[in-house]
């Protein structure tokens, strides 16, 4: 039995400019490894190839992590260092670009 969490979830999405080799699964491992304690879920939503739009051998991938804490309110100033460690990571181990 586990009880149910009442409290607000954050819900945050980054769009990230990928090699098209590069894989998702390593993108949702550094997620879940940086994510802390109160990432609950995380996934992508969207896989977009186009190389008029983003250039040759590239795809866009949209991914969306949901925050939720046990005991308080979560804010922005507890949730955004999580996804600026996530994106500068993502820049520099795989190449990433964040599109906006």
């Amino acid at each position: 039995y586990k009880s149910i969490n009442s409290l607000p979830k954050i819900s945050r999405r980054i769009n990230l400019l990928l090699n098209d080799n590069d894989s998702v699964g390593s993108i949702l491992k550094l997620i879940q490894e940086k994510g802390g304690a109160n990432l609950v879920e995380h996934h992508p939503v969207e896989i977009f190839k186009e190389k008029e739009s983003i250039g040759e051998n590239r795809k866009s991938v949209v991914f969306e992590m949901i925050f939720q804490h046990k005991e308080k309110t979560l804010e922005d100033k507890d949730v955004n260092p999580i996804i600026d460690e996530i994106i500068d990571i993502a820049q520099s181990k795989f190449n990433a670009k964040l599109r906006v």
